[in-house]
């Protein structure tokens, strides 16, 4: 199994540490449980979010980056061009 550091509060540091002394597990394995534990308890919340992001995606360019840029559409559509942008292609 490939690790990597994930950033955490000093705080939530020493309580993973903690619970992973005090269960004699890893402390690898206390954050594994956790989210584990989240997705299960937060199900509702995670399909909303694949919800949220289905509608963004089927929305288009334009609103894909008004919402990776916190933005709003329009100013995304002004920048752009607009909505019915047409490319002319000269030859």
């Amino acid at each position: 199994m490939s690790q990597a550091p994930i950033k955490v509060k000093e705080e939530t540091k020493e309580r993973i540490r903690y619970l992973a002394a005090l269960i004699d597990t890893t402390q690898a394995e206390v954050v594994d449980l956790a989210v584990q534990e989240y997705a299960v308890r937060h199900a509702d919340l995670i399909e909303k979010g694949i919800d949220r992001a289905r509608s963004v995606l089927a929305a288009g360019d334009a609103a894909i980056a008004a919402h990776l840029l916190n933005v709003p559409l329009d100013a995304v559509q002004r920048v752009s061009g607009g909505a019915h942008r047409v490319s002319a292609v000269r030859a």
